[in-house]
């Protein structure tokens, strides 16, 4: 690791030797930027420290990353110029900062890209680790959730593997203005951020459209999107699928999840204002089967957020409420687990909203069989806050 941070920190000596400081800039979403006739390099960083009355301060995520556009090919296809991509993110709470477990966990992205050099939506192949395509809330950047975790049924078929950064090959294209196609080959049982990661990237198939219905204009900020994937990933070993809470990930139970997993997943999301305020409804709806047990998994999300205002003297204030659900069944058992979240995002005043703090409430449901349930607690609450700090904007809308 040290070896290569060593490697772009001369990288960069070397470039800024050579060239006018005025070459590196700041840009609010993006992060320090370093430009040079076609060539970009970005960093940023982020760091979301949690706050709870019963439990110890925690980093919930510490992470930090690099892109690096390199000058466009030579050549065009279609019209369009091309160029290369090379991509990092590292979060160093994947290892408790280098004190537990493997050194290379740290990793959350890492991959290289071929890609259309104005506008990546229209057209990128991409190979390494990088999110799985299947899940809309999962390919929302870390430093810009609206909650702490992100929704049940995504972050509990992370014990499975089948959830967040996997390794392989990807592929989008904008086919028209409003349809937008994905395609990936990832192994999607973990890879490089768990203990015992798997490259085999022929071992799941994914495939996504996202259609916009409403496209925002210079009249109307009204937009409309909706998504469905469907997913394929074989041979899975050892693992059990487990509930979790929403906000301090405690285990509530498990039950075995194994063989060939069959995904279906659906999402749509709403944006508009009334008045000056900004809102957004959206859910996401999953559903999983694993072969071995003829376990369904079945769950999702709704979510409404609104902008009570957003003003440099007074900050930005963004409420929001979430209904999460999960259940599991199989032939012979049953678990329903329910949260219901409450919260706000606070960007502090005269911050350039790179300053966020967060409260979060959680109020959970269990029902089920004592086989998969390993609380006794039908009911419980969950409460905590936190403090983002971001090199770029923390941006709801």
């Amino acid at each position: 690791m040290k070896y290569l941070y060593l490697f772009l920190f001369c990288t960069i000596n070397t470039i800024a030797q050579n060239d006018s400081i005025k070459r590196f800039s700041y840009n609010p979403d993006a992060g320090l930027q370093y430009k040079k006739n076609d060539f970009q390099w970005s960093t940023w960083a982020f760091a979301e420290r949690l706050f709870s009355p019963n439990l110890s301060p925690v980093w919930r995520r510490v992470r930090q990353g690099m892109e690096f556009q390199l000058p466009s090919y030579p050549f065009k296809i279609s019209g369009n110029k091309f160029r290369t991509i090379l991509f990092y993110e590292v979060d160093f709470t994947d290892n408790n900062f280098f004190q537990d477990s493997e050194r290379f966990k740290i990793w959350e992205n890492l991959y290289i890209t071929f890609q259309n050099a104005n506008d990546p939506n229209k057209f990128r192949i991409l190979f390494g680790e990088n999110t799985n395509i299947l899940s809309k809330e999962d390919n929302l950047s870390s430093g810009n959730l609206p909650t702490i975790n992100r929704n049940l049924i995504l972050e509990e078929h992370g014990s499975t593997g089948n959830f967040g950064t996997q390794w392989g090959l990807q592929i989008q294209s904008q086919v028209s203005k409003r349809t937008f196609l994905q395609a990936s080959m990832q192994d999607n049982r973990g890879s490089l951020n768990q203990d015992h990661p798997s490259f085999q990237f022929w071992n799941a198939l994914t495939f996504k459209i996202t259609q916009s219905i409403i496209q925002a204009t210079d009249k109307s900020n009204q937009k409309l999107n909706v998504g469905f994937a469907i997913d394929n990933t074989q041979n899975i070993k050892d693992k059990s699928f487990t509930l979790i809470s929403g906000i301090n990930n405690v285990s509530l139970g498990s039950t075995p999840a194994t063989g060939t997993k069959l995904t279906f997943e659906n999402n749509l999301d709403y944006t508009n204002t009334i008045g000056k305020h900004f809102y957004t409804i959206e859910y996401e709806a999953i559903y999983s089967n694993y072969s071995d047990q003829k376990l369904n998994v079945t769950g999702g999300y709704g979510q409404l957020q609104f902008q009570v205002f957003d003003k440099k003297k007074f900050g930005d204030l963004v409420p929001f409420v979430r209904y999460d659900l999960v259940v599991l069944n199989n032939p012979i058992e049953k678990a329903t687990e329910q949260a219901i979240k409450m919260g706000i995002n606070y960007n502090l005043p005269y911050t350039n909203k790179l300053v966020n703090f967060h409260i979060e409430y959680a109020h959970h449901l269990l029902d089920g069989s004592p086989t998969i349930l390993t609380t006794t607690q039908n009911k419980f609450d969950e409460f905590r806050f936190g403090i983002r700090v971001n090199a770029t904007r923390y941006l709801r809308f």
